[in-house]
């Protein structure tokens, strides 16, 4: 499904109230599909394209029963606004348990009703969050649709930043098991024991401190999708073991004799070529074959410059807070953004967009509110669009002077800035920043080597 791309469902059996909502979404700027009754929904071609479906029930609880039962049928992912009547307070309960995202009452208030609206698709484009144009990763995307709707397992590979685990989102919404649940685990990132232990479950008894039996990740996601991240990190005598549940389906917990039956899809994702960690004999080669049935591969944010300007807006809405409204990007901050080469991908540019956020005072992001990670930071060649240095000008850089040396003065008073407004709590400082605790010891450490003082 592609973000820029859904469509709202009006259902109404009112040829009235159908027009009336479905001008009320067309003018808010979104893409309207009018239906008369639920029973049209996912029969237009459209049903893997719907962000949100708008159903106005009046006080008519029949229909509400329908507008699910058909939503369930047509397995549908995305969320459901109802519209009753004033007064019905019984099907407005009713249409919560039955899982709406929210309610309103009839007759609509036009301002109240197209906020509603926005607040829901920016809400289902946060939970989509793959953001395309590039046209290489919009066939990936619909490949992944694709390979969504089978239960081959899935390898996706891409460099660190690129939205490995965001696909696999993506993939497990677009499946068949999309209403139960998803599971992550990232296999880089605790000892072999615990990893052991999470990924299989134990038996009460099992070791010391087990004092009641634990279902592991594989039997918590059944019926639904597991994650596991950072794959190539597996401990290669855990590799055996996942190659066997993988085969046979079924698997024994820690300290157990029973074989227990699991039917779960899983998606695998690496940073790491494993094909020559195979040659390597860092990693299975039956496992590698097991897992590597249908690899997608995402390319670097660097190589899809027209997906920069798009995500980062999307990142802005995403991180903004609710009553501060839209914030744009000046022209200069554009043409600064396609520039840079982007070696941390979107999770960088989420950072950098955070920061921005703290900074600006106003609907505008400027030059001088884009910091970049000077730690990880590639030469960028300064757009033609940016501004001319001038003694006034404190963004710009002068003729001995690059973008990044400004970048990293203005970083190092914004950090200052913020560490003396939370007299001095790295954590808060660090939450602020939108960077991680590790990020920000290490820049406060090359700011004492400048022999500043540092809250």
């Amino acid at each position: 499904m592609l973000t820029d791309d859904l469509v709202i469902a009006i259902v109404d059996p009112s040829d009235q109230g159908r027009a009336l909502l479905t001008h009320l979404v067309t003018e808010a700027g979104f893409v309207c599909e009018p239906l008369s009754q639920p029973q049209d929904l996912g029969k237009s071609g459209q049903s893997s394209q719907l962000g949100l479906i708008v159903a106005n029930v009046g006080d008519d609880a029949g229909l509400l029963l329908a507008v699910f039962k058909r939503f369930h049928q047509a397995m549908l992912n995305c969320p459901v606004l109802v519209i009753v009547d004033d007064g019905q307070v019984a099907i407005a309960v009713n249409a919560i348990k039955l899982g709406a995202i929210d309610v309103l009452s009839s007759p609509v208030i036009p301002k109240q009703f197209t906020e509603q609206v926005e607040h829901c698709m920016i809400e289902r484009q946060d939970a989509n969050q793959f953001v395309c144009r590039n046209d290489q990763v919009r066939k990936l995307l619909a490949l992944s649709e694709r390979v969504a709707q089978t239960e081959v397992t899935v390898l996706l590979s891409g460099e660190s930043g690129t939205g490995k685990e965001v696909l696999a989102h993506h993939i497990h919404r677009n499946s068949p098991r999309a209403h139960q649940d998803f599971v992550a685990v990232n296999c880089a990132s605790m000892p072999e024991s615990m990893l052991e232990d999470m990924l299989f479950g134990h038996e009460k008894g099992a070791f010391t401190g087990a004092h009641q039996r634990y279902l592991g990740l594989f039997e918590q996601a059944s019926h639904g999708t597991l994650f596991l991240d950072e794959i190539g990190e597996l401990p290669f005598s855990l590799q055996a073991k996942l190659l066997r549940v993988l085969q046979e389906r079924e698997l024994k917990r820690l300290g157990g004799s029973e074989l227990i039956k699991v039917d779960v899809r899983v998606i695998a994702a690496t940073n790491k070529n494993l094909a020559h960690e195979v040659t390597s004999r860092n990693f299975r080669e039956d496992l590698y074959y097991r897992i590597n049935v249908f690899p997608l591969k995402l390319i670097p944010l660097r190589e899809r410059k027209d997906d920069i300007i798009p995500i980062a807006e999307a990142l802005l809405a995403k991180h903004q807070q609710a009553s501060s409204g839209r914030y744009n990007l000046t022209p200069e901050v554009v043409d600064f953004l396609k520039s840079y080469a982007w070696p941390g991908n979107v999770r960088e540019l989420e950072n950098v967009m955070q920061r921005a956020l703290v900074l600006a005072t106003d609907s505008e992001i400027l030059l001088a509110h884009i910091l970049m990670d000077t730690a990880l930071e590639a030469p960028i060649v300064a757009p033609s669009r940016l501004p001319v240095s001038t003694p006034s000008d404190p963004v710009a850089a002068s003729e001995n002077r690059d973008l990044s040396e400004v970048a990293w003065e203005r970083e190092q008073q914004v950090i200052l800035e913020i560490l003396t407004k939370v007299q001095g709590s790295r954590k808060a400082a660090a939450e602020q920043l939108g960077i991680s605790a590790r990020t920000l010891r290490y820049k406060l450490a090359k700011i004492k080597d400048q022999g500043i003082a540092v809250p």
